[in-house]
């Protein structure tokens, strides 16, 4: 399935990557983080910030190939190793780079990389706490979505509370999928601004 994301000022159709290459690990093991950005030596290649936690930060990276995958930038120190246990991982690297740099380098603490980070599948949604319609502005009808889908997808949610730890409403993400799939159809816009009907399903990204 192809889906577009904004990287900046550019938005690129991308698709979910299926084999991580000797080529894909020599270029995340040369990056490094500069200006609260994710630097790659490889121009063609670009990131964008999701998120980050007391353990990680994470990252979409987009290859020259126009496919997406997940970085995870770990602190070693306090990491509880939260599994994404729905999806695939890829490998565990080692980024030289990424070692002893903090998430926002004005902050007297925070997060601290320690240089090791993990490749995983991306997933494309929004988080359990706010599904949104237009991914370019919130309104009043992501708070409609959001409970609506909360209610259809509440006793799966509460399977994974039952199942796993650490299960809140940052880490389960309501995932944008193929008219294939199994879910629920919802019309949403994208990032280009079409409109579009996805199916959407439940997926843990960050469980123990």
């Amino acid at each position: 399935m192809q889906f577009p994301i904004q990287f900046g000022n550019e938005i690129r159709i991308v698709s979910k990557i299926s084999t991580f290459s000797a080529q894909h690990r020599a270029i995340i093991e040369q990056a490094s983080y500069q200006d609260r950005h994710l630097v790659l030596p490889d121009l063609r290649w670009r990131s964008v910030f999701l998120g980050a936690g007391e353990e990680k930060a994470v990252f979409c990276v987009c290859d020259h190939e126009q496919h997406v995958f997940a970085l995870e930038v770990i602190n070693e120190r306090t990491y509880l190793n939260g599994r994404f246990v729905g999806g695939d991982y890829f490998c565990d690297l080692r980024v030289p780079g990424l070692a002893n740099r903090k998430l926002n380098p004005d902050a007297f603490a925070g997060l601290m990389f320690t240089g090791k980070v993990r490749v995983r599948e991306f997933v494309y949604g929004y988080e359990w706490a706010r599904f949104q319609f237009d991914p370019r502005r919130s309104s009043w009808i992501d708070n409609i979505l959001t409970l609506w889908l909360q209610t259809v997808f509440a006793a799966q949610f509460q399977r994974y509370h039952a199942h796993y730890q650490d299960v809140h409403d940052r880490n389960v993400m309501f995932e944008l999928r193929h008219t294939s799939a199994s879910g629920f159809p919802v019309l949403v816009r994208d990032c280009s601004g079409r409109f579009i009907v996805y199916r959407v399903g439940i997926q843990p990204i960050d469980v123990r």
